[in-house]
């Protein structure tokens, strides 16, 4: 039986339960769970270029046992796929799921060369839509940049590509920022998007961060967005109207 066929015998076992009918049997439940997370947990190692024996020493078990949890012989507890995932370097909620890692980077798989030449025209456009928002001809940010008219033309136009420190002094000299070119739609936009979200939760308080974690502060955090995107006006008029029904 595949990974594949395992999972979904999970997923519909999972269905019945919701659908409020109860698994006949709960051994049979618990042997699918765990042929899941040894091939999650085997999947992960070999991501991370661990042999059984490095990965079994760095979280304080014998090899055997490691050996037999991949295997869906032996279960580990919480506290053990804790240290995994510390081990491997991968979230919690991995070895939760039913997806490999290899799964999901063929989920993120584009076309490199189709890529890059779209963004190229893309980028392109963007230049010439600040050089003429900042009042520029193409000579003017030619000299501003050092570079031909040619070499302004041909970016604008996507024929070639913009290296990226010549980008920066183009954006600088159109007085925008480097982010004004970047992606933000495609799969590769997504992920870069996502992992400059990443650093800078990183980067939150200690305090912040596990405020934010918090699902039971999710509706704290929804009514912060919806505040945010009020005018000024009708924020004094929230607390108006609060002072007048606390007064």
């Amino acid at each position: 039986m595949s990974f594949s066929d395992i999972a979904n015998r999970m997923r519909r076992h999972s269905d019945e339960r919701a659908e409020g009918g109860a698994p006949r049997n709960l051994d049979d439940v618990y042997l699918l769970r765990a042929r899941i997370l040894g091939v999650l947990i085997r999947d992960a190692r070999e991501a991370a270029d661990l042999t059984i024996e490095a990965c079994a020493g760095r979280i304080g078990v014998e090899p055997e046992v490691l050996e037999a949890w991949e295997f869906g012989q032996m279960m580990p507890s919480l506290p053990e796929v804790e240290l995994l995932a510390h081990t491997l370097q991968v979230p919690l909620s991995h070895f939760m799921g039913t997806e490999t890692l290899a799964q999901q980077a063929a989920t993120r798989t584009v076309d490199g060369q189709e890529y890059v030449l779209l963004r190229q025209r893309l980028i392109g456009g963007l230049l010439r839509q600040a050089r003429t928002a900042a009042n520029l001809t193409p000579e003017q940010l030619a000299a501003e940049a050092g570079l031909t008219t040619g070499h302004i033309h041909a970016y604008e136009l996507g024929r070639h590509p913009i290296p990226l420190p010549v980008l920066v002094t183009l954006a600088g000299a159109c007085g925008v920022s480097l982010s004004t070119f970047y992606e933000e739609v495609s799969r590769v936009g997504e992920f870069l998007a996502l992992q400059e979200d990443f650093k800078r939760f990183a980067e939150l308080p200690d305090e912040l961060r596990r405020f934010v974690t918090k699902p039971i502060n999710q509706p704290y955090l929804e009514l912060a967005m919806k505040l945010s995107r009020m005018s000024s006006q009708e924020m004094r008029d929230i607390a108006e109207a609060i002072l007048n029904i606390t007064l």
